[in-house]
């Protein structure tokens, strides 16, 4: 029985913790934009390496933003791509009329090291960074960037992501994991305490990427250009970090199509995780995957009926509810068509994915790209 005690207590914090974070979502207002464009001068970066597949549509919608093209620099860096990445973006490029650079590296240096050499071409004191795998869908996406950070004077704005739209048991799985951290990304920055964002969408000054002396502090870490670089943002004295709460502000990229690609992808990522220093994220880390390896075994426990089985199935039910619960409040923002179709289903397959992945960031390292 003590057993049982010990999963419910988790279950309670976990909950409580999720709940939290769930009021300051809803407490976070959306943000509108006035009619008149914002009249920032911006450099975008953009990191790619063999995204033959994707550059097209990616600098496409940006060239189609509702934004002064006078007041914009595009630095694209070529990571030594082996497909046609460069040539396509020269194609593109070299007819949008905008003022662009491209920068072709003849070895891969990674990521960070790529955003790194950009930022001394960048001729403007507001940066936005974009993964060469994404899109956009508004074209009110950098206006809103721009608006926001005029309107909160922010030194770093946190932009949303979603999950591109597709079909399946895979997609739905990204898809509500994403929606449910975008939740608790926007709640903890409500109270002050932002733990979570993502490079695919994010904008921070000059000024504050050379205080805190770019990725020096976690250069050596394949990943974290982004939730790392935030830690040492939040340690900057009277720093302001904003989460931009709109639609027109998201950013689409695309899902992993196989399992072998998404466990490879979240293991990276899981990565920064480990070298965090937050401790609200070290702690809905530990809480996450105690409650998930305790959904497991109860799970596995009631069919086995092994003693007070009937009280595993109602904290396997009550853990399903409470995240139900996030992506339910999710719905407005990030609207995926038909994804509640796959809820439940989700909802059942996910302990045993994040134990999966928690298991394998112990021992494999991959690398960007």
């Amino acid at each position: 029985m003590i057993a049982v005690y010990l999963i419910f207590a988790l279950l309670f914090f976990y909950t409580v913790l999720l709940l939290i974070m769930a009021y300051g979502y809803l407490k976070s207002n959306y943000f509108i934009t006035t009619p008149l464009p914002a009249q920032s001068p911006i450099s975008l970066i953009i990191c790619a390496r063999n995204e033959e597949k994707h550059i097209s549509l990616c600098l496409k919608s940006l060239l189609a933003q509702r934004y002064n093209k006078a007041l914009v620099q595009l630095i694209v860096v070529n990571d030594a791509s082996t497909d046609h990445t460069l040539k396509m973006a020269q194609s593109i490029l070299g007819t949008s009329g905008i003022n662009y650079t491209l920068i072709n590296n003849t070895a891969p240096i990674g990521k960070k090291a790529s955003i790194s050499k950009a930022m001394e071409l960048a001729q403007h004191p507001t940066i936005i960074t974009r993964d060469a795998d994404t899109f956009t869908l508004s074209t009110e996406w950098l206006n809103n960037l721009a608006q926001f950070k005029e309107a909160g004077h922010y030194d770093l704005v946190i932009g949303p992501v979603a999950i591109a739209e597709k079909s399946g048991l895979l997609w739905a799985l990204q898809c509500v994991e994403n929606n449910v951290l975008t939740v608790l990304s926007a709640g903890s920055a409500y109270f002050n305490k932002p733990f979570l964002c993502s490079g695919a969408n994010l904008l921070f000054t000059k000024a504050i990427f050379e205080k805190v002396n770019g990725y020096q502090s976690h250069g050596h870490i394949a990943s974290g250009d982004d939730v790392l670089f935030l830690e040492d943002v939040k340690k900057t004295k009277d720093a302001r970090i904003g989460f931009l709460k709109a639609k027109s502000a998201l950013v689409y990229t695309y899902p992993q199509f196989r399992i072998t690609q998404l466990l490879v992808q979240k293991v990276r990522w899981a990565q920064k995780f480990k070298h965090n220093p937050n401790v609200l994220n070290l702690t809905l880390s530990l809480l996450t995957f105690s409650v998930n390896a305790a959904w497991v075994m109860a799970f596995i426990g009631f069919f086995l009926h092994v003693p007070f089985h009937n009280y595993l199935l109602v904290f396997v039910l009550l853990k399903l509810l409470a995240e139900l619960f996030l992506l339910f409040l999710s719905r407005r923002f990030m609207t995926n068509k038909h994804l509640f179709w796959y809820a439940f289903a989700v909802a059942f397959v996910y302990p045993f994915y994040a134990i999966v992945v928690a298991l394998l960031s112990l021992f494999l390292q991959p690398k960007w790209k």
